[in-house]
């Protein structure tokens, strides 16, 4: 894995020209782009989310490679921890390996291949971390990636190297893990500096890690917007937000040019605290919600700069009322969002479809007409064609079916979930219905509900 690093101070023209063309194939890459149809939550009023995972990896990766940057800068001028250049890469790809409603289906596909695998020695798991890998190797995101590159990358995705357990087949990755916490210190032990990484992670995993927060901490604020008024938003910052931070502490580590507040004329912008700031853009007579989404993203910067690498590899906050604010919009986001009744009303029709559909291919003599991608109806219908009751032949029957599953869309599961109506419908009749395949493009699922009913109270006149 060092023969590239030995470059990295000098020519390293060739393997980063690489790494732009493997970032460049990804971004196009039909299973990165899926992304977008994968909401980050869904709101009442727009039944969508002004984010989704495909924007928030972005962000992420954009993010990671900033830190990483930042970080180099705090260890000297000469100092490169991003010395391969992979950081975006990587944050581009710490959620490849969602499905379809993101962390609500990575539960339920989690706890239903459990259920349904429950009589093998060791059960089946969905875990949407190890599943980045699965959908990289599948895909071959990173083939155009030097052996040694692409070993520090994927080991750099690996958040928990105890969940391997989970997935047998990744095992090797506790060597290329190793490897990369070696290399790591190897390189800042040649820099100067002397680091013994006991946290589990690398640096760059570190860094993904953070990245990734520090967008949930923000963006989870600006998108309560879609769900609470401006008002109940102040009333929950009001209450929420303890920490005492000032706008000056920010400009410190970020620009934040001076906004004109129609209700903080008394005070110094500098001196406002954060949440006094947020709160007075919120009652801004126009562009209140533009402003406010401004002014978060910054902070979101503010979050990336407030850490340094200690003696034992590990990221730790500087400015501890910083931290504090961070803090701060976690728990707000754990009470108002995560936790929120009003949320849950939201997405229980949504976890219902995924619930649904998940359990007609688990534990039901499924149509193999419903799955589109060819590789994995194949590999079922062949399955199939042995009709053996073999425990090792259902196993890899529940990883097709799983993995499959893992791949998956919101609008995926929607159009599955109607589809899976219908054929219950005709099961009942006896026969297909007519234009069943427009019946189920052109309606909602609450519009085809109310249509099948109406076929079926007709049936029953006529009966």
């Amino acid at each position: 894995m060092a023969s590239h690093l030995q470059h990295a101070s000098s020519s390293t023209q060739h393997f980063h020209g690489l790494v732009e063309e493997c970032e460049m194939g990804i971004v196009g890459h039909k299973v990165f782009v899926r992304l977008k149809d994968i909401p980050m939550y869904l709101s009442n009023k727009t039944r969508d989310s002004i984010r989704n995972r495909y924007s928030h990896s972005v962000e992420v990766g954009l993010s990671t490679e900033y830190i990483m940057r930042h970080l180099s800068r705090q260890l000297g001028q000469d100092i490169n921890l991003n010395f391969f250049n992979v950081a975006k890469i990587v944050g581009m790809l710490h959620d490849i390996g969602h499905t379809a409603y993101s962390h609500d289906g990575e539960v339920i596909l989690d706890q239903m291949i459990q259920e349904a695998s429950s009589h093998f020695k060791e059960p089946l798991r969905f875990n949407a971390n190890l599943n980045n890998f699965r959908r990289i190797e599948k895909y071959e995101l990173y083939e155009v990636l030097p052996e040694d590159i692409r070993e520090y990358a994927l080991a750099s995705l690996l958040k928990r190297a105890k969940e391997l357990e989970e997935y047998p087949e990744y095992s090797y990755l506790k060597d290329y893990h190793e490897r990369a916490i070696k290399l790591e210190e190897e390189y800042l032990s040649s820099q100067g500096i002397k680091i013994e990484n006991r946290v589990g992670k690398t640096i760059l995993c570190q860094a993904m890690d953070l990245a990734d927060e520090n967008r949930y901490r923000v963006t989870d604020i600006i998108d309560a917007l879609n769900i609470y008024s401006k008002g109940k938003l102040k009333e929950i910052l009001k209450s929420m937000v303890k920490s005492e931070v000032r706008v000056k502490e920010l400009r410190k580590l970020v620009h934040i040019k001076p906004i004109v507040l129609e209700n903080a004329d008394d005070k110094h912008f500098d001196t406002l605290k954060i949440k006094e700031l947020l709160i007075a853009l919120l009652e801004r007579s126009s562009n209140a919600k533009t402003e406010f989404q401004n002014v978060m993203n910054t902070i979101s910067m503010a979050f990336n700069r407030n850490f340094q690498l200690r003696e034992n590899g590990k990221l730790v906050p500087i400015d501890e009322e910083i931290e504090a604010l961070r803090s701060d919009f976690q728990r707000i986001a754990a009470k108002y969002i995560w936790g929120s009744k009003r949320v849950e009303k939201i997405k229980k029709p949504y976890k219902h479809y995924f619930t649904t559909v998940a359990d007609y291919f688990l534990n039901q003599e499924f149509e193999a007409e419903l799955i589109d991608s060819n590789t994995y109806k194949e590999a079922l219908l062949a399955l199939r064609a042995q009709k053996s009751d073999d425990i090792d032949a259902r196993r890899e029957e529940l990883i097709l079916i799983r993995n499959f599953l893992g791949g998956l869309t919101n609008a995926k599961i929607i159009e599955l979930y109607k589809k899976i109506m219908v054929l219950k419908f005709e099961a009942k009749l006896g026969y297909k219905l007519e234009k069943r395949e427009t019946l189920i493009e052109k309606n909602t699922v609450k519009s085809l509900k109310k249509k099948l009913e109406k076929y079926r109270q007709r049936l029953s006149i006529k009966e």
